[in-house]
């Protein structure tokens, strides 16, 4: 006997969008450590985490990154990575 899933189900689409609803609860606690600890501190998180997804970005196959790949791969790829080294360079900056 052979159970079908349905893809229309929350875990379904929690599956397939695994990598974004990872990024998703990341960003939550880097807003709670900005909240409670410091901003510099979760500015830096922030900017490590758009490093990772930009690395994600452009190792994994559209499938598995979901909504993630909005654009071309090179695109998406240089959008994360200067995101994050535009968020780095202000959240190591002084007087923030």
């Amino acid at each position: 006997m052979s159970s079908s899933r349905s893809p229309f189900t929350l875990g379904a689409a929690l599956r397939r969008q695994a990598v974004l609803t990872a990024s998703l609860v990341a960003t939550g606690a880097i807003v709670v450590v900005g909240v409670v600890i410091s901003a510099p501190l979760a500015g830096l998180l922030l900017a490590s985490l758009l490093g990772v997804l930009a690395l994600l970005r452009a190792v994994l196959p559209v499938r598995v990154v979901g909504a993630l790949a909005v654009r071309t791969r090179g695109l998406d790829v240089a959008v994360l990575v200067l995101l994050a080294v535009g968020i780095g360079v202000l959240s190591g900056s002084p007087n923030l």
